[in-house]
């Protein structure tokens, strides 16, 4: 092993990679900075010499989400269908990119984990997933996390999907100056039909019931409101 992978370094390979990755926003993490955080361990849990956390985004085009509704008629066609093939399509793109981050790592000696865009392993007894995307997210400075316990890029608003890697390259972290006034909006909670939004308490930034938005979710065969409502990158 040479110097410079046993120092974790990657010379310039993988950050000439992920600048020329077809995704539309890139964030990275320094685990070293989240030492102690429920981030930096479950991140030491899924690969435990990881180095840096890679977030990537896509966005969610707005012409789709206007057509989803939160309505279906038995047997009619729902446009629903629409927003879930495009999930499809960038849920591919992302965790093909973060499959490339790995490829790349490997090559340089360093071992990585891709977490796919769709279908990470989740906790089904609190609807946790094994490791939050929305949170490395923010950590990686792609934006920050609103009232709807969504993402908010400064670009697209909460309107992207997320896939991630990690990788024991240790890369530059990125970061964001990025601030949110959820409090003078708070729209959100009024248009969510689950009723499952809250006013987050001091020191939180977001309250929400995940049973309640994830049973509705499901019997209304979707729902796009916190994201079509949210005026961030309209």
């Amino acid at each position: 092993m040479s110097k410079e992978q046993k120092s974790g370094t990657t010379g310039n390979a993988l950050p000439e990679l992920i600048d020329k990755l077809d995704v539309d926003a890139v964030g990275i993490a320094s685990i070293a900075d989240w030492k102690g955080t429920k981030l930096g361990e479950t991140a030491g849990k899924l690969l435990p010499q990881a180095r840096s956390v890679v977030v990537l985004a896509m966005e969610v085009y707005s012409e789709i989400l206007d057509l989803a509704s939160t309505g279906r008629t038995m047997g009619a066609a729902s446009l629903n269908d629409l927003l879930d093939r495009s999930s499809d399509f960038l849920s591919g793109r992302l965790t093909k990119a973060a499959y490339d981050i790995v490829r790349t790592s490997h090559s340089l000696g360093w071992k990585a984990l891709p977490l796919p865009a769709a279908g990470c392993p989740m906790d089904a007894r609190f609807l946790e997933a094994v490791f939050s995307y929305k949170h490395a997210g923010q950590a990686a400075g792609l934006g920050k996390i609103g009232w709807h316990s969504l993402l908010i890029t400064p670009r697209f608003g909460p309107r992207v999907r997320l896939a991630v890697c990690l990788t024991e390259a240790a890369l530059e972290p990125t970061k964001t100056d990025m601030t949110l006034d959820c409090d003078s909006c708070g729209r959100c909670l009024e248009v969510c039909p689950a009723g499952a939004l809250a006013k987050p308490v001091a020191g939180e930034q977001y309250a929400i019931n995940k049973f309640a938005c994830c049973s509705f979710r499901s019997a209304a065969g979707g729902c796009p409101e916190c994201l079509r409502v949210c005026p961030v990158g309209g």
